[in-house]
């Protein structure tokens, strides 16, 4: 992935123009054209932008904002944000199946950083969902998920300890792809409540976004073919780098929407 060098800051100085929104979002352009970046590459700093083009931040946060809006770059913030060329969105498909397969399938490197793991007693809504009884241990699982580089995605997952011993000691990158070669459990029916709401400012951190920035809240729960729910995951997906596509294979489907 390209970052901003000497030499790039140079050459963009020469694409200044000190005039409106319009044509400064037309030099931004020019110097992903120029420099051939490609969809994840890293295009600089909003300073770094500001100063190479001779304007004022104001002047150049509303043209980033004007890119931002069409989808043509992707702004990060922490330590290692910046402005990046907009990523290929991540189509996520029903039926479901783990990241790494709708990342691979779409082209795209995955990577996981377990952020923490315990084994316990479960709250109540955790007992509830998994159909617990109070004195059943359930292992809790928090990642955060990348693709392209990028932080995409917050998960954090209960599973009963019961099904799935030893299950810590396994790296954690797809639980699916575990859960399927060393357990031999796929889901046979999984049920996804799917909402929208905004990032507080410990998750917009962990993602890379503006606290309050939109995010897509995902719940879900799988079972067995006994009916028996092994899954209870709640999900915080980028809405600015994720699309949901939703099949049906002939079978009754509905969407509930809560007002």
């Amino acid at each position: 992935m390209r970052s901003m060098t000497e030499g790039d800051k140079s050459k963009d100085r020469t694409l200044s123009t000190g005039g409106s929104t319009e044509e400064i979002v037309g030099s931004i352009q020019s110097i992903i054209t120029d420099r051939s970046l490609a969809p994840g590459d890293r295009i600089g700093a909003e300073r770094e932008l500001a100063q190479s083009l001779g304007v004022s931040r104001w002047t150049i946060r509303r043209a980033l904002e004007q890119l931002e809006s069409q989808g043509r770059i992707l702004r990060t913030h922490g330590r290692s944000g910046g402005i990046f060329v907009a990523p290929k969105k991540l189509i996520r498909t029903t039926p479901l199946g783990g990241l790494p397969v709708y990342l691979r399938a779409q082209g795209i490197d995955s990577g996981t950083t377990v952020l923490g793991t315990r084994a316990g007693p479960p709250d109540d809504e955790i007992a509830k969902q998994l159909g617990l009884e109070s004195d059943a241990w359930v292992f809790h699982i928090e990642r955060l998920r990348f693709a392209g580089g990028l932080p995409l995605v917050l998960e954090t997952t209960d599973l009963p300890c019961d099904l799935f011993p030893g299950l810590l000691d396994q790296p954690l990158g797809s639980l699916y792809e575990i859960l399927d070669s060393k357990y031999d459990i796929r889901p046979e029916v999984t049920v996804e409540t799917i909402t929208a709401t905004t990032a507080e400012r410990e998750v917009a951190g962990l993602l890379q976004v503006a606290v309050g920035s939109a995010l897509i809240f995902v719940t879900r729960t799988a079972e067995l073919g006994s009916g028996r729910t092994f899954e209870f995951s709640r999900e915080l997906w980028r809405a600015d780098r994720t699309a949901i596509t939703v099949r049906s294979d002939g079978k009754p489907a509905y969407t509930t929407i809560d007002a």
